[in-house]
């Protein structure tokens, strides 16, 4: 990977970083990847995005909000409980968990 130098690949500090799923991924500034936004995934899992890019969804967002990745590359929907929600079970799902049957 590009986005870090030698050692651990994790010790970087990122502008505007958002939590995504509790496996690690996230979306958040990579100004040093700006070359291959749009053209090639060259990141560690995350979601890179430019300064600005990044400054303006995460003055839009909170916790809970939904977040949908699309395109060729996508690996569908995350494993449930790999995440601050559950807007990844289905409704059908969900209603079968319920404890009022």
């Amino acid at each position: 990977s590009e986005t870090v130098g030698p050692g651990d690949a994790y010790d970087k500090m990122v502008d505007y970083s958002m939590r995504l799923t509790w496996s690690g991924m996230y979306a958040h500034a990579a100004p040093w990847n700006a070359r291959y936004f749009g053209n090639a995934n060259r990141s560690s899992g995350c979601l890179g995005m430019s300064d600005a890019d990044a400054s303006a969804l995460y003055g839009q967002v909170r916790v809970g909000d939904p977040f949908e990745m699309t395109g060729a590359d996508a690996k569908g929907t995350v494993a449930e409980g790999n995440g601050y929600g559950a807007w990844n079970v289905s409704w059908a799902d969900w209603q079968a968990k319920s404890a009022l049957k």
